[in-house]
């Protein structure tokens, strides 16, 4: 069986690198504070504040929507609850595109929970009524205003019934780039959210770049210009406007194999790798941050095999990365960034680059250990450097015993946290060394890991980052440490268990068994050259 690293480098049609759903946050800055409502309510003209007002416009807006709707021919629609809303409005928006229809297709009504205005009622010492007005939770009508887009297809802006009337915008990046390389007479073939076949890739890989904030505010503005809105033309000539913010973004990478037989095999190879290794239940995800015992979340990633096709699942905070096969034929590593906070990027819509950028980094990364881990190979006269003593410095080394349960839980816990970008701490690989050993971390002290952290540093496998104490493994560290790892727990360990008691028969016969045998078990491991 093929490698992943061939599959990767051999057997590769089409490599992309794209935004792919975006969903938006979309508000009125100036409404977002109590003050700021008293004066918008103000500006109205009305003398005092009244939430009637808030009812008026809501009255308004519905009836026009009502009445666009039915001069454009679109339906109108009541969602259920716990139904997939995509089920029923991206079928409807696909067939009114091919049928040549733009604009508002569908409009969905459903009552949602959101956080709305609500008025307290105050009397005043001389008289009358003031109004303050408070964010609570409650249920109001929302409104999904279902589009075929002729730059994005199937799309929806999704509308609150009730002030700060705020929405949310749906957008997907592949269907953007599909509409762009048409426009441009660009032949290719579509995938499930992707393409899996272009005539120019290199200029597919770059209309994919070129996706930002321009496009998505030109969207929002064109639509919104068109459709019926809370807000009239004399509160947006007063500055009161929709601003976009980011609340779901995803960036994806996807390979897409010569024939779907390859997509499995990497996944095979992968996940044989990954468990050989650590052999946990669910394996730590690479992200450039560092993490400690503060940093919320769980920091896992997952092995599943939904119908035969298996998904790593992983998770950092909010964000998600996930890597599955696409139709069985193209391999999708996908970030899903639900706060962008987790990077310390903004969520203005001008952010939108970086997130990108932050994504596309993520997702290489995660490939680049995938192939990294592989590639480990050990030859020469590094093994023997490797486990009889050294000196650094003019200072004695102490050996790395191979074979030595300590020494060989001390490589397969550096492999387990070489995905720390900022590096691991003593305390941090002592727990997983005691671990490994099945010791209490009492027992395996933190003096223990100080003696073993000078032998890792002093035979070249781990280096100490500037002014931390703080360290990362080395190039040759992680290849040493992956091939020694997969070597005792795939040939030796297996091979030393099956060998039995010697058989009477003659010694030539003895040794040509063993040989074939042994043959047998380093092909099955996957470790020939």
């Amino acid at each position: 069986m093929p490698t992943a690293n061939t599959i990767l480098d051999a057997h590769t049609t089409l490599h992309l690198r794209s935004l792919d759903r975006l969903y938006l946050n979309a508000y009125v800055p100036q409404l977002q504070r109590p003050p700021l409502v008293r004066r918008f309510l103000e500006h109205t003209g009305s003398p005092i504040a009244s939430p009637a007002l808030f009812e008026q416009r809501t009255r308004r807006f519905v009836a026009e929507l009502r009445r666009y709707a039915d001069d454009h021919g679109a339906q109108w629609l009541a969602l259920k609850r716990r139904e997939r809303k995509e089920e029923q409005w991206r079928p409807l928006c696909l067939r009114a595109e091919r049928q040549g229809q733009r604009g508002l297709i569908a409009v969905g009504v459903i009552q949602e929970r959101v956080f709305a205005w609500r008025a307290v009622k105050s009397a005043l010492p001389r008289g009358g009524v003031a109004f303050d007005f408070k964010r609570q939770s409650v249920f109001v009508n929302q409104y999904y205003l279902y589009l075929a887009d002729p730059d994005w297809g199937p799309s929806f802006i999704k509308l609150s019934g009730y002030a700060p009337w705020g929405g949310r915008v749906y957008l997907n990046g592949h269907e953007w780039l599909k509409r762009q390389l048409a426009k441009r007479g660009i032949a290719f073939r579509p995938l499930d959210n992707g393409l899996c076949s272009c005539d120019d890739p290199a200029a597919a890989q770059a209309a994919a770049d070129g996706l930002g904030p321009a496009q998505v505010r030109a969207f929002f503005a064109r639509h919104m210009a068109e459709l019926p809105s809370p807000l009239t033309t004399a509160d947006r000539a007063s500055g009161y406007d929709y601003a976009l913010s980011m609340l779901q973004v995803e960036v994806s990478d996807t390979r897409v194999f010569d024939r779907p037989l390859r997509g499995r095999q990497y996944f095979e190879a992968l996940i044989t790798e990954q468990l050989a290794l650590s052999r946990p239940e669910s394996l730590s995800l690479l992200v450039d941050r560092r993490i400690t015992r503060a940093t919320p979340g769980d920091f896992r990633t997952e092995v599943v095999t939904p119908f035969t096709l298996p998904t790593l699942r992983f998770r950092y905070k909010h964000t998600d990365i996930k890597q599955y096969l696409k139709e069985g034929r193209a391999l999708r590593t996908e970030t899903t960034f639900n706060d962008s906070y987790d990077f310390e990027i903004g969520r203005s819509i001008d952010n939108l680059p970086a997130l990108h950028t932050k994504g596309n980094e993520i997702n290489a990364r995660l490939l680049e250990v995938e192939r990294g881990t592989e590639e480990a190979r050990l030859a020469g006269p590094e093994l023997t450097d490797l486990v009889l003593p050294a000196r650094m410095a003019g200072r004695p080394v102490p050996a790395l015993r191979f074979g030595d349960p300590r020494v060989m839980a001390l490589h397969a816990a550096l492999v387990a946290i070489a995905h720390q970008a900022a590096g691991f701490s003593n305390a941090q690989l002592r727990r997983l060394v005691a671990a490994l050993l099945t010791v209490r971390e009492e027992e395996y002290s933190s003096a223990r890991m100080t003696y073993d952290l000078g032998r890792l540093a002093g035979h070249g496998l781990i280096e100490r980052l500037p002014r931390t104490h703080r360290y990362r493994l080395t190039d040759a560290g992680l290849r040493q440490s992956a091939f020694l790892t997969k070597l005792a727990d795939r040939v030796l360990d297996p091979g030393i268990a099956r060998s039995g008691p010697p058989r009477p028969p003659d010694e030539d016969a003895r040794w040509e068994r063993l040989d074939l045998a042994l043959d047998a078990l380093v092909k099955a491991a996957g470790l020939a050259a």
